[in-house]
């Protein structure tokens, strides 16, 4: 049919389920699925289409096909929150392995201990509690939620509600510490001796504490129920989501001046603009996990399409678990200066292995060898049944006699003649076998 502008449509029409409205020609029609067909009760999330052709006539058939019914919507739904949480429950898992790893080896090693390393291992410990919180929550909370009636079960539910916020706006503080002393270091270039420690401190432990607390207040006094969880028309959250926000944003600032920098520097060095454009773009990828910046990019779903939603979902999971593992890799497994360290400590540690395997092997010898030459001794002094202690009086005597003939005489017997080195006092001690120390220091 036409208009009276004499542009082609079609026309309203009814298909027994629905009714399609008025349509230009060559466009698609769509409709939010009906509540119910055939007495099965349908999501009413989904949408019916039907095709306008450029003739005007409808499309034989309308297109019900992504309108499913609740039932199988619902077993979709588990399927998918199952996935999550396995993903979930993967990359918090391997992150917080990989998070102990690093923040034990930045703890042993005395070498590795400084302001830039300091900061990591407190962003490595917020991110350990908050994996852990987090594992809590999800397997201790829905219990707790249950029993409405037990108060202590709805304070405690509350305390780790609240433990988990405050860990969360602590690992975000932490973010803005890493981007703050990098943005001092690279933009501002400030000497590490005139930046202390504590100011970070300060803000990293105290700043979130205090917007904690702000928030539990408020929770306590106007939305004390569900344990402090978040509801879906409340904006009390926002006491402690906004300060999260403006980190946020503060750290995409910090990361924007420092790869202005960071490309600025690379131009100046005279090397190839492809290999500065490589650098420029690694050194952004690395800094993403540290600051925090993936969280930008999934800030806000998006709100058309399940399969967007679900994507959206997946991937948001993948990043959320896998941050803390991404920073144990980049800024210790990776670090050249962590690695040079491991290295150096191995090597001294198989280098004193072999001396103590090359002393004790000298050593096994040296004491065969004294127990052979003991026992030939022993062998080549028995003779005609006279023991060698026997043999041994019998000597000192005749030595006894000799010297008293030789005093005698005045002058010493030609038989008796000293060896070179011994001084004429008799046989030498025997040498001992010098013991090799090494300091366990030096391992």
């Amino acid at each position: 049919m036409f208009t009276d502008a004499g542009q082609l449509y079609c026309n309203s029409t009814w298909d027994t389920v629905s009714c399609w409205p008025t349509t230009p020609a060559g466009q698609l029609a769509v409709l939010t699925c009906p509540p119910r067909f055939e007495e099965v009760l349908l999501d009413p999330n989904g949408n019916a289409t039907r095709m306008c052709y450029p003739n005007g006539t409808w499309q034989f058939r309308s297109d019900y096909d992504h309108c499913k019914p609740i039932t199988m919507v619902n077993k979709e739904e588990d399927i998918h929150n199952f996935i999550t949480r396995v993903i979930y429950y993967v990359g918090f898992t391997t992150s917080i392995v990989a998070l102990i790893v690093a923040l034990c080896i930045f703890l042993y090693f005395r070498s590795l201990r400084c302001l830039r390393n300091t900061i990591h291992c407190h962003l490595i410990v917020t991110f350990i509690f908050k994996y852990i919180l987090w594992l809590i929550m999800n397997n201790v909370l829905p219990k707790l939620t249950d029993d409405d009636h037990n108060e202590i079960h709805q304070w405690v539910c509350k305390i780790i509600v609240a433990l988990y916020n405050y860990i969360q706006v602590a690992n975000f503080f932490w973010m803005l510490v890493e981007g703050l002393y990098l943005h001092t270091m690279i933009v501002w270039a400030f000497s590490i001796e005139r930046i202390r420690f504590w100011y970070y401190a300060v803000l990293g432990w105290c700043g979130p504490a205090l917007v904690v607390l702000a928030w539990a207040i408020v929770k306590a006094k106007f939305e004390n129920r569900r344990c402090w969880l978040p509801m879906e028309n409340s904006s009390y959250d926002y006491i402690y989501i906004t300060p999260i926000l403006g980190v946020l944003l503060v750290n995409v600032i910090f990361l924007g001046s420092i790869v202005w920098v960071l490309i600025t520097k690379l131009r100046a060095s005279n090397t190839l603009q492809a290999r500065q454009y490589r650098k420029a773009v690694r050194a952004t990828l690395i800094l993403f996990p540290l600051l925090g910046v993936t969280y930008v990019v999934f800030i806000s779903p998006p709100n058309d399409g399940a399969l967007a939603k679900r994507a959206f979902v997946y991937f948001n999971a993948i990043l959320q678990s896998l941050q803390g593992l991404a920073i144990a890799v980049f800024y210790c497994f990776l670090n050249g200066e962590v690695r040079s360290t491991i290295r150096g400590r191995v090597s001294r540690w198989q280098e004193g292995r072999s001396i103590a395997t090359r002393y004790t092997r000298a050593s096994i010898a040296t004491n065969a060898e004294q127990i052979s030459l003991r026992a030939s001794f022993t062998r080549d002094n028995t003779c005609n049944g006279q023991t060698s202690s026997s043999l041994g009086k019998t000597l000192f005597k005749n030595n006894n006699l000799d010297a008293q003939q030789q005093h005698s005489n005045g002058k010493t017997s030609p038989n008796r003649s000293s060896s070179p080195g011994s001084n004429g006092d008799g046989p030498q001690p025997m040498q001992t076998v010098p013991i090799l120390m090494v300091d366990e220091e030096q391992l």
